[in-house]
């Protein structure tokens, strides 16, 4: 990890303009982990702080707009009604309209800490009564609260990173505490995910 930090910083220093490009893509395809990791390196002053979060927004948002939008072809229609796909795809979205209590906006919210879920989400409700601007309306704000949760765990755990391998004088110790960090949010998220389809069976 210690490795692959010092070669982002690196590239960044050697390309500063490459890192909005990091951000952007990051947060467009790799979801929390990847904001994870950027607010990480943000806390490392590797990239701006400043950028991080204005274009992991950018990110975010227009990857979720680009899935909306492709919820609405014929060829994702195809895939979303798929013998295979569509039992799963069915509790998933069950569960969410359950606990959401058929609020687009919350199903949106849902959808960014639920693991695995944010595309089968954003699949199922652009093929509701739903226009893309009320989307857009909506998904700015749940990208807003995705990033104040995500981003601050990770800017701490880069703060924590450096503090605890000071404190036992050895970069393993803070490799530790940082995989710690993200193995309880996968395990949340998937505790999460498993309330969900329970409710959905109840």
């Amino acid at each position: 990890m210690v490795d692959q930090l010092e070669w982002v910083k690196f590239l960044i220093l050697e390309y500063p303009s490459l890192q909005y490009l990091i951000i952007f893509l990051g947060a467009a395809v790799g979801g929390e982990l990847a904001l994870f990791t950027i607010a990480f390196l943000a806390a490392q002053g590797i990239i701006s702080p400043v950028a991080s979060i204005t274009f992991s927004f950018l990110g975010a948002l227009s990857a979720d707009s680009m899935w909306f939008l492709l919820g609405r072809t014929t060829t994702a229609k195809k895939i979303i009604l798929h013998r295979y796909a569509n039992p799963t795809i069915t509790v998933i979205t069950k569960a969410i309209e359950k606990v959401s209590r058929g609020s687009h906006f919350w199903a949106l919210v849902f959808a960014k800490f639920l693991a695995g879920t944010r595309i089968i989400i954003l699949l199922y409700i652009s093929n509701l009564s739903f226009s893309f601007g009320e989307f857009i309306r909506y998904n700015v704000i749940a990208t807003i609260i995705w990033l104040a949760v995500i981003g601050p765990i990770g800017f701490l755990s880069g703060l924590g990173f450096t503090y605890v391998a000071d404190i036992f004088q050895s970069l393993y110790a803070g490799v530790g505490f940082v995989l710690l960090i993200l193995i309880v949010i996968v395990i949340l998220q998937l505790w999460l995910k498993k309330i969900f389809i329970h409710m959905r069976n109840r």
